[in-house]
C-alpha cells in the first residue's frame, strides 16, 4: 500500500520507518480499514486526537469507527515530516485533511501530529500519536 509522503528529513534513514508512514498514512484515509490501522499501534499504544486520549488496541479501534462515522470520507495530506534531531522515532508532522461529508460537502483543516515509534519485532509500530486538528472543520 503506496501513500506519496513529502521529502523526508536526511534524519530518516531506516526504510521500515519511511514504508511505516506510507501505511500509516494510506490506512488514516480509508473508512474500511479500522482493524488494519489499530493495528499500526503496539498493545498498549495511545491515541490522543484534541485531547480524547485512547489507550490500547480496543479503544484505538471503537475510536477510529466513531470517528469515521461522522464524514464518509478523508484524504490527509501531510506536507513536513521531521525528526526530533537524530531520533528518527520520535517524529512530528503538519499537514491538511479534507473531509467529505454525508450532506455532499467538503471541508479542509490544518493539522499538526506528534509520534512515537518503536520496532517490535523489527516491525515499525505507533507507541504513541497525538493530533491536533481543527474540530470545527468536521461540519
Amino acid at each position: 500500500m503506496a501513500y506519496n509522503l513529502p521529502p523526508l528529513p536526511n534524519t530518516i534513514t531506516d526504510p521500515a520507518v519511511r514504508e511505516f508512514l506510507e501505511k500509516y498514512y494510506a490506512k488514516s484515509n480509508e473508512p474500511e480499514l479500522h482493524d488494519d490501522f489499530a493495528e499500526l499501534f503496539t498493545e498498549d499504544g495511545e491515541y490522543n486526537m484534541n485531547n480524547k486520549i485512547n489507550k490500547g488496541k480496543q479503544q484505538i479501534l471503537a475510536f477510529r469507527k466513531a470517528i469515521w462515522s461522522h464524514v464518509p470520507g478523508r484524504d490527509h495530506r501531510p506536507t513536513q515530516i521531521f525528526s526530533n534531531g537524530d531520533d528518527q522515532m520520535a517524529l512530528m508532522a503538519f499537514g491538511e485533511v479534507a473531509y467529505q461529508h454525508h450532506a455532499g460537502h467538503e471541508t479542509e483543516a490544518s493539522w499538526a501530529a506528534r509520534y512515537e515509534l518503536v520496532k517490535d519485532n523489527r516491525v515499525v509500530k505507533l507507541k504513541f500519536c497525538h493530533i491536533i486538528v481543527d474540530s470545527v472543520a468536521h461540519v
